[in-house]
């Protein structure tokens, strides 16, 4: 699937975030998500807690720590339209970090 439907990233971006491995993950992740989400879809706590938060006992604890690492990743990906919902973080359609336009033809 990575060389049918590659999702460029910035390099630029994943050095800016190097410090963190949970913020280089949500970024990857954030990416990945936004190059084919097609309309609003909230991502519940527990799944997200589930996929980046192994570290953490409590979905509480995960919840206040990757809000502090998707800040960051706003700070170098801001045309990612993410907010926080009622149960989850919300997606909605955005543009990729990386222009389809300035990719490669295959």
């Amino acid at each position: 699937e990575v060389t049918e439907r590659p999702v460029p990233v910035d390099l630029r971006a994943l050095k800016a975030l190097k410090r963190s491995p949970l913020a280089i993950d949500t970024y990857m992740w954030l990416t990945w998500r936004m190059s084919y989400l097609k309309q609003r879809t909230e991502v519940p706590w527990l799944a997200l807690s589930a996929q980046f938060g192994s570290d953490y006992k409590l979905v509480r604890q995960f919840k206040a720590a990757f809000r502090d690492e998707l800040r960051r990743v706003l700070l170098v990906y801001p045309e990612a339209r993410v907010s926080e919902g009622d149960h989850g973080l919300v997606l909605l359609p955005s543009p990729t970090h990386v222009p389809r336009a300035i990719l490669p033809a295959p």
